[in-house]
């Protein structure tokens, strides 16, 4: 079973999907048709029927911030 994401996650911008922070350099994606993958914080497959990302999204995604960093604060 895959980790659930600590946030909301962030859209790509060309592709749609959204990268969320699932653990300790690990990020979950989910692709605009649905499908999911797990990445390291390098955008190497862990697990999922996802393969291909954005590798440079997965390491900001990953990198650890401060809890009120303002690019990943909830947004409503």
């Amino acid at each position: 079973m895959s980790p659930e994401p600590s946030s909301g996650g962030i859209k790509h911008g060309f592709s749609g999907a959204v990268y969320a922070k699932c653990g300790e350099n690990r990020v979950k994606v989910v692709g605009r048709d649905g499908t999911t993958g797990i990445f390291d914080g390098i955008g190497q497959w862990i697990e999922g029927e996802l393969y291909d990302v954005d590798p440079q999204m997965c390491v900001w995604v990953s990198a650890e911030r401060i809890a009120t960093s303002h690019r990943l604060s909830k947004q409503d």
